[in-house]
């Protein structure tokens, strides 16, 4: 079929922005980052725009109400880095010092166990893997943990970042529409319907899960917090925000998230050992059978297998960060594959549009 030389002006305008994201990937992150906060803050502007409205201020900008919600998101930062971050980088940085004491008292702690249980027939291999595992473990902890406090700042690292992620936001906020009409029209008029509802479910898709994800992740921090309080676990912010932010790993974050205190315990004996593991076994399955699917509900509707699988291949590729942004990216990926196959769709319609 003769293509005309706008469609290839069009191919080649997709290739460019293409070939710009492979060149410069760092440009995603603050496009990214101003995506999460125009998902958070485009509600909050709307709901004070119709509560004006009501209030018969309905000629007020809305310029002005996406300044208020920055204001209370800037409001909402300082109360965290105040009463949550301060204290947090403290008692970080004082389990970050008693870690390899904290290592001597587990590794002595399992020779307890050994003589408690009679253990000492276990094989020479075995002991040395479990050595070598409580070493990983207190490197991997300390590792895991940090990304909590560098995540925070790590946007920070240059001036044009602190100035350009507000200005993309409050243009995302206010004209959000208008990028994606722009890169729909790319293509022929005919898949214009088709690739503006392939838009929409992504955002519906994204914007539930960064709520919903959001939402559990402070649950589930403030949840662990006060069980290691009452428990007599020490550094209880700490694994608390720790148990939040793997909270974002699916499957595998909650048992690495369930490894450090459940280690912290045994050292003050295997009945608080115990009473970790149970705790962590009751807020999981609370977790993953009655919050979970309260917040997600059937949106993210992707098999285990998957899930695992692009779990594992973020983290190969990219870390921890890899692991975190693995099931958006997969549930992103589900509605476009799904969406692929329309053509015969379309050339029916186009059939009956034009019956000669």
């Amino acid at each position: 079929m003769k293509r005309s030389a706008q469609f290839w002006l069009r191919i080649a305008a997709a290739a460019f922005l293409g070939l710009i994201v492979c060149l410069v990937p760092a440009i995603l992150f603050p496009f990214g980052l101003s995506l999460i906060l125009a998902i958070l803050l485009k509600p909050l502007a709307d709901l004070f725009h119709r509560a004006a409205r009501r209030a018969g201020a309905g000629r007020v900008p809305y310029d002005l109400w996406i300044a208020a919600s920055f204001v209370v998101f800037a409001a909402a930062l300082y109360v965290i880095s105040a009463y949550v971050l301060v204290p947090f980088i403290k008692e970080f940085k004082e389990f970050a010092a008693s870690v390899p004491g904290i290592i001597v008292n587990i590794q002595q702690a399992i020779l307890r166990l050994e003589t408690q249980y009679q253990l000492s027939a276990m094989p020479p291999e075995m002991k040395q893997l479990i050595a070598n595992t409580l070493e990983k473990i207190g490197s991997y902890t300390l590792q895991l943990a940090s990304v909590s406090v560098s995540a925070v700042f790590s946007f920070a690292g240059t001036m044009v970042e602190l100035i350009i992620v507000p200005i993309i936001t409050f243009y995302m906020i206010k004209k959000g529409g208008v990028f994606c009409r722009g890169f729909i029209r790319l293509f022929p008029a005919a898949y214009t319907e088709h690739l503006d509802g392939l838009f929409h479910e992504i955002h519906y898709v994204l914007s539930a899960y960064i709520r919903g994800q959001l939402t559990l992740c402070v649950l589930m921090a403030l949840v662990v917090f006060i069980g290691m309080m009452v428990l007599g676990i020490p550094y209880p912010l700490v694994i608390g925000l720790l148990a939040g932010l793997v909270e974002m790993i699916p499957i595998l974050g909650p048992i690495i998230g369930a490894v450090p205190p459940v280690l912290l315990g045994l050292t003050q004996g295997s009945g608080v050992m115990v009473k970790v593991i149970l705790f962590y076994i009751v807020v999981q399955q609370l977790d993953s059978h009655l919050i979970m699917p309260k917040l997600m509900g059937s949106i993210i509707n992707v098999h285990p297998v998957a899930i695992i699988l692009g779990v594992l291949v973020g983290g190969h590729l990219y870390g921890i960060v890899g692991m975190m942004i693995a099931v958006p990216l997969l549930a992103v990926l589900q509605v476009v594959l799904k969406h692929m196959w329309f053509y015969d769709r379309y050339k029916a319609g186009q059939s009956k549009e034009d019956p000669s």
